[in-house]
């Protein structure tokens, strides 16, 4: 253990690096002994100008442990906390589902309740905006996923291990190509590290095409990245302006009436004004 995780002559690389909880477990006995030491030095020194000197010494060790403990706790279930943060949009949803009927089924009755839990759900798989709704909303959450491995995968490539190094992601929303991501970059990434890499998250997050972009000009570590899933141009759009051309129908003399019908030619636009110095009558062909 001592030749793996300890100190190693120059030039030596270990193979085998700390373990998470090994790293955090040093990280917590760290955090308890700087703010025990600090809380306690300071609790003294203010407690010592209202009471005796020895009962300002012994609460200050007390605050100081007491503090202490609490901050090394917290640092070292961290990886615990950061997961449980990482899904808690999800834990939530799902609680909400589970104990959201039976709660309802105890207050109410039962029948009300199973009557209740089947309207949302119809209204949720049948309403189609409401559908829509969910789904986009859906991959907003699984991108925060996905693009969380991704970085994860490039930092192990890059040889940083730190947890720290990992980027916040900030907020998810939906647009009418696919999904925007903001993140906050942590020390020792920046935009270049993404430079050739936009094709390995599209992959990742199982899209078309990804852009990545900064979003602030004060702050390098802000980007924003803008998924594409589908094209919203592609769709045909009928425009109501062809309804306001009218038409009219033109005869035959020789072959006899007949119904073609064919654009006109003419447009009289009568709100638009005549340009000064120009003739009125339209000019030859019928067109003006």
């Amino acid at each position: 253990m001592g030749s793996l995780f300890g100190t190693r002559p120059v030039g030596a690389v270990s193979l085998v690096d700390a373990p998470v909880s090994v790293s955090y477990a040093r990280k917590a006995r760290i955090a308890f002994l700087t703010t025990a030491s600090v809380l306690g030095v300071l609790t003294a020194a203010v407690l010592a100008v209202f009471v005796n000197p020895l009962w300002a010494v012994a609460l200050g060790i007390v605050t100081g442990a007491v503090c202490g403990f609490v901050v090394g706790v917290l640092v070292r279930v961290w990886p615990v906390l950061r997961v449980l943060w990482w899904w808690s949009f999800e834990i939530i949803t799902i609680g909400f589902v589970v104990l959201g009927p039976a709660w309802l089924a105890r207050v109410t009755l039962p029948w009300l309740a199973l009557l209740v839990v089947l309207a949302v759900a119809g209204t949720c798989g049948g309403v189609p905006r409401v559908r829509r709704w969910l789904s986009v909303w859906s991959w907003c959450a699984v991108v925060r996923h996905r693009l969380r491995v991704c970085f994860a995968q490039f930092v192990r490539a890059a040889n940083r291990t730190h947890p720290g190094s990992l980027p916040l992601i900030l907020w998810a929303r939906p647009t009418p190509a696919g999904e925007r991501v903001w993140l906050w970059l942590r020390p020792g990434l920046d935009l270049e590290d993404l430079d050739g890499k936009t094709g390995k998250l599209a992959v990742t997050c199982w899209a078309g095409e990804v852009r990545v972009v900064r979003a602030s000009q004060r702050y390098a570590a802000l980007l924003r990245i803008d998924i594409a899933r589908r094209d919203p141009l592609s769709g045909r759009v009928e425009s109501p302006l062809a309804k306001l051309i009218p038409f009219r129908k033109a005869t035959d003399e020789t072959a006899g009436p007949v119904a073609v019908v064919r654009p006109a030619v003419g447009l009289d636009l009568a709100d638009v004004p005549e340009p000064a110095g120009q003739p009125t009558s339209p000019p030859r062909g019928g067109r003006r």
